[in-house]
């Protein structure tokens, strides 16, 4: 079995963001992004990701310590949230959070 994030860690995601169509990298100059994700059905998170080379589609976010709790988190990325050019990823995204050994 392998995990993707550690409870409690500091731990980045980095994404990609891609054409649908084309698979070319999107072109994120001048758009805001974030990251919507739940763990385990638990309360909807919405964090804002940064974009650290907007012409070849790439963001991230860095997650607090307390973002993480053990279980399956299942995700997925908005390009420019609550505006009507607004897109979402075409599917969701699911990492397994370990617990920390004791």
């Amino acid at each position: 079995m392998s995990y993707d994030l550690v409870a409690g860690d500091r731990s980045k995601l980095v994404a990609t963001c891609l054409d649908r169509a084309t698979s070319a990298p999107l072109n994120l100059s001048g758009k805001t992004l974030e990251l919507r994700y739940r763990i385990d059905n638990g309360a909807l998170q919405t964090k804002p990701m940064t974009i650290t080379d907007a012409a070849n589609g790439k963001a991230e976010y860095q997650f607090a310590a307390a973002d993480l709790t053990a279980g399956t988190l299942t995700g997925e990325i908005r390009i420019q949230p609550g505006l009507s050019d607004q897109v979402t990823s075409l599917a969701p995204f699911h990492l397994s959070v370990r617990a920390p050994l004791a």
